[in-house]
């Protein structure tokens, strides 16, 4: 299979993976991630779905990193918002909507779930090496800037996220704080876990059958 195409399966796969753990982490409702309680509260607040905010705040960030990283705005960025947005609107409001969750116990358990499958959707389609979307893009530029690892400065951005899901009122809750400590580590640990996977395959002898 054509190199890019793999890629480009990957990366929506990813992205659509990620959107899945969002929306896993909304339906648990024991606090939901930074990002996301901000997207909620923006669209509690003001009105549009919440994957539209996804595409408005990171129409934003775009042009922070570009001022961080002192180069022109990555307009790539555009696509994996347009596509997150999508997917987390068509899970949320369309495929998921039939979640319903009663109790404490399996509240986490989705909760536990959600931010695993989070962290795996991020690690995959930032492994295809294609377009960031702006919320990471801000992670890989501080990463850059700093030489912090990325399970540092994604812990950063998910704090910096929550600062303002606070001053606005989103749903935030003890999960909220879980989650700011836990999704960077995982995010690393899929990374480090991918490219192991990736290396070791590679290495493989190829068998001449001839």
């Amino acid at each position: 299979m054509n190199s890019f195409v793999s890629r480009s399966l990957i990366y929506v796969g990813g992205l659509f993976t990620l959107a899945l753990g969002v929306v896993l982490l909304i339906n648990a409702d024991v606090g939901i991630a930074p990002w996301d309680a901000l997207y909620v509260a923006l669209s509690d607040q003001i009105g549009f779905t919440v994957g539209s905010w996804v595409f408005i705040v990171g129409g934003v960030l775009i042009f922070i990193n570009s001022l961080i990283m002192m180069r022109k705005p990555n307009l790539a960025g555009f696509i994996p918002i347009v596509l997150l947005g999508l997917f987390v609107d068509l899970l949320n409001l369309k495929i998921l909507s039939f979640i319903e969750v009663d109790g404490i116990v399996p509240r986490w358990i989705l909760f536990m779930v959600g931010i695993i499958i989070m962290g795996l959707g991020i690690a995959v389609y930032l492994h295809a090496s294609l377009a960031s979307i702006p919320n990471d893009e801000l992670m890989l530029a501080l990463t850059e800037q700093t030489g912090w690892s990325i399970g540092i400065t994604k812990t950063l951005t998910e704090a910096l996220a929550f600062v303002f899901a606070f001053i606005l009122n989103g749903p935030i809750g003890a999960g909220t704080f879980v989650e700011v400590l836990l999704l960077g580590f995982l995010v690393g640990w899929f990374d480090k876990l991918i490219k192991k996977i990736n290396h070791s395959s590679s290495s493989e002898p190829v068998v001449n059958h001839s």
